[in-house]
C-alpha cells in the first residue's frame, strides 16, 4: 500500500525541484533564526543569497551532535521555546542529553512520515496495532502513536511494560501489528514460544525501529512469531521514526525526501560519495520548524540507492543501518568514551597512519583487536614492534580494562596519505 502517491511517486525531476526550493527557504530561515549556525555561515563567509539550490547544498557547513548540545538551550531553536509544542531526549550513556523540541506542525509532519510507514509495511485503518516502545522521555513511543492514528487503525499503546502478560493481551484484542525495538521483540518471540501461543495469535507484521539489528534477528523474529518484520528508522533530532521504511520489496528503507535530504559522506575527506558506496548517512531537514538541521551528521553508517523500486515508489533507499558510532562503548561492564581511546591512541609516539580496533565475544567474554596500519614509507621497524606493541597494550588495558592482541599492517592505498592518525572501532558484537 502507498500512504501519499503524489509524493512518494513523484519523478526525481520534480522531487530535486522541490529539495531545491526547500533548501533555499531553510537556509533563509536558519540564517534569520538560528545563532549558531548563522555563525558557522558567517565564518565561511557565507550568506543565504549564496545557495540558489539542490546545487548548492555542498557548500553549506555540517551540523554535528556537539554542535547542538554547546547551543542549547538558546541556540538551538528557530523559534521561542513558548511555541514548543513537545521535548524529548537522547539516551546518552554518558554526558549530557541532547534535547530536542518539536512544534506542532513538527508533529504533523512526523505522523505523516510515520503513517507512511506504516503502509510500507502492508498495514492500515482495518489493523489492531500495538506500540510497544517507551512513551518518554525519547519520541519513539509517541512518534508510533501519532503515526498510528493517522491511518486510522486501533492502537493498543502499552510500551514496554508486563511483557509476560502481553502475548495473552496481543491475543484478545487479536493485535495484528507491532511497533517496537528489535531486541524488546526477540524476548517477546521467546514469551510467546514459552507460553504456547506460536500460531495461535493474528499477528502478521512488525516494524522494528529505533536501534540497529541484523538480518540474523529478523529472521529469528518472524520465525518465532510467524510475522513480517520491517526496518525502520528514525532519530530524535529530525522527527523520531518514520524517517525511512522497507517496503514489501524489502530492498532497502524509503526515505521521506520531501522532508529529509539525505547524502552518503566519506568521513575521511568529507566528501559526498555516490549511490551504493558506504559512508557516513548526513540529513537535511527540508520542513521542520522548531530544530531545523542541515547536513546533520548521524553517525550512522549506510550506503544510498536512487533507481526507482519496484513498489513503485521514486524516493531514495537506504540500505540497513550500520551501527552508531556513539560518544561511549560499553566494555565488559565499563563505560569508555570513543575519544579517550582516540586520544590516547593518537599521542603515543608511532609512526602508525591509522589504529582499526576489533571488539567480538569469545566464550561471552569481550575480547579486543587492535590491528596498527603503518604507512609504505614509515613502515614500523621489526626491532620496535614489541615495545609499540607494549606501550599499545599499556594504554587500551587501562582505559578499558581488556588486554588486546596487537597486529601490525603495512597500509597501502590512499589512507598511507592521510597525514592524520585516525582510530577506527568495529563493534562485532550482535
Amino acid at each position: 500500500m502507498i500512504w501519499n502517491k503524489l509524493k512518494e511517486c513523484m519523478s526525481r525531476d520534480e522531487l530535486l525541484s522541490l529539495q531545491g526550493k526547500h533548501l533555499v527557504k531553510l537556509v533563509k530561515y536558519m540564517y534569520q533564526n538560528v545563532t549558531y549556525y548563522r555563525e558557522k555561515m558567517q565564518k565561511l563567509g557565507m550568506e543565504p543569497e549564496d545557495i540558489c539550490g539542490i546545487e548548492d547544498l555542498g557548500k553549506l557547513p555540517f551540523t554535528t551532535k556537539e554542535d547542538l548540545i554547546a547551543a542549547y538551550p538558546s541556540g538551538i531553536f528557530a523559534i521561542p521555546e513558548r511555541k514548543i509544542a513537545r521535548y524529548h531526549s537522547s539516551d546518552n550513556l554518558i554526558g549530557p542529553d541532547r534535547i530536542v523540541g518539536y512544534t506542532k506542525k513538527d508533529i504533523d509532519h512526523g505522523s505523516e512520515c510515520v503513517a507512511r510507514s506504516i503502509s510500507m509495511a502492508n498495514l492500515g485503518k482495518k489493523d489492531v496495532i500495538q506500540i510497544m516502545y517507551n512513551y518518554a522521555p525519547f519520541s519513539e513511543g509517541l512518534s508510533a502513536h501519532y503515526g498510528v492514528e493517522r491511518v486510522g487503525a486501533t492502537i493498543v499503546p502499552s510500551g514496554i511494560g508486563r511483557t509476560l502478560g502481553l502475548p495473552a493481551l496481543m491475543k484478545k484484542l487479536h493485535v495484528t501489528g507491532i511497533m517496537g525495538t528489535p531486541t524488546y521483540l526477540l524476548r517477546l518471540a521467546q514469551i510467546v514460544e514459552d507460553q504456547g501461543l506460536k500460531g495461535m495469535l493474528n499477528l502478521k507484521t512488525v516494524l522494528c525501529g529505533a536501534e540497529p539489528w541484523t538480518e540474523k534477528v529478523r529472521r529469528t523474529i518472524q520465525e518465532k512469531l510467524g510475522v513480517k518484520a520491517y526496518d525502520l528508522y528514525g532519530l530524535n533530532e529530525l522527527t523520531g521514526l518514520g524517517v525511512a521504511c522497507e517496503c514489501e520489496c524489502q530492498k532497502g528503507m524509503h526515505v521521506q525526501e520531501d522532508y529529509f535530504l539525505a547524502e552518503i559522506l566519506d568521513t575521511n575527506t568529507l566528501a559526498v560519495l555516490p549511490d551504493g558506496i558506504n559512508g557516513e548517512l548526513i540529513f537535511t531537514t527540508l520542513q521542520k520548524e522548531g530544530l531545523p538541521l542541515v547536513r546533520y551528521r548521524t553517525m550512522h553508517f549506510t550506503k544510498i540507492h536512487y533507481e526507482k523500486c519496484d513498489c513503485g515508489r521514486t524516493m531514495a533507499r537506504i540500505d540497513r543501518i550500520g551501527k552508531e558510532m556513539p560518544e561511549a562503548l560499553m566494555i565488559c561492564g565499563k563505560s569508555v568514551l570513543i575519544k579517550q581511546i582516540e586520544e590516547a591512541l593518537c599521542n603515543l609516539p608511532t609512526n602508525a597512519v591509522s589504529y582499526t580496533i576489533h571488539i567480538r565475544k569469545e566464550h561471552k567474554m569481550d575480547v579486543a583487536e587492535i590491528f596498527v596500519n603503518c604507512s609504505a614509507d614509515n613502515l614500523l621497524l621489526t626491532e620496535r614492534q614489541e615495545d609499540i606493541r607494549q606501550q599499545i597494550a599499556k594504554v587500551f588495558f587501562n582505559l578499558v580494562g581488556v588486554i588486546p592482541a596487537i597486529y601490525f599492517e603495512k597500509n597501502i592505498g590512499e589512507l598511507s596519505n592521510n597525514k592524520h592518525k585516525k582510530v577506527v572501532i568495529i563493534d562485532e558484537r550482535v
